[in-house]
């Protein structure tokens, strides 16, 4: 009840903040899940589903391998990014409504001290002004971790893509088997020694 209560007293628009704020927080949530399930190491993590990837095109030809890498990185990329542009808006435009409804809330009551004249109480009038600056505080609330966590998600979206490109055309020439042969061991190899993780393979199997 406090909760509602305290919706009140910014208006109808605090009512909008407050679903936004549900958006925010799910999609916050949602990220936040999905890149906990493709960190590193994972059994969702990019890079190894880049290289089972390219160990599946092994037989195509160099330019037909390169255009389906291409394709791969942009579909993960797109993936990655789903949503966040949700978090840009929310951050961008929260604050926005929260001075929105703090305007409109000093219209009102700048507009009943208009119409009482030198009647006027100073305890009501300071009342509305700091119930209409709520919606302002509010919005802030809403906006900073919104735009904390896109930036957090787009940084880790950088990183990953970064070890993707530097490791990438790395990982196409191991799987047609024109990679160092002197940089795998007289037995075997792992992908961690030539530059890419988690997928082992042997000399001269390839």
């Amino acid at each position: 009840m406090k909760l509602i209560k305290f919706i009140n007293l910014g208006g109808p628009l605090n009512w909008l903040l407050t679903a936004i704020l549900c958006f925010c927080f799910c999609q916050c949530l949602e990220r936040g899940i999905y890149f906990f399930q493709t960190r590193k190491g994972s059994k969702g993590d990019v890079l190894k589903r880049l290289q089972t990837k390219a160990m599946k095109l092994a037989a195509l030809t160099e330019t037909q391998r390169r255009k389906e890498m291409e394709k791969e990185t942009a579909l993960l990329y797109y993936e990655m990014n789903r949503g966040l542009w949700l978090l840009n808006f929310i951050s961008a435009v929260s604050p926005s409504i929260g001075l929105l409804g703090t305007v409109t809330g000093l219209i009102g009551s700048f507009s009943k001290m208009a119409e009482v004249g030198a009647a006027v109480n100073i305890q009501d009038l300071s009342g509305g002004i700091w119930e209409a600056m709520l919606t302002t505080a509010f919005g802030m609330i809403i906006s900073i971790p919104a735009l904390l966590c896109y930036r957090t998600f787009k940084r880790i979206i950088e990183k990953r893509m970064m070890t993707m490109g530097l490791y990438g055309d790395e990982c196409q020439s191991i799987v047609t088997g024109t990679h160092d042969a002197e940089r795998c061991d007289a037995s075997s190899c792992t992908w961690e020694e030539t530059g890419c993780s988690a997928l082992p393979c042997q000399q001269g199997a390839l």
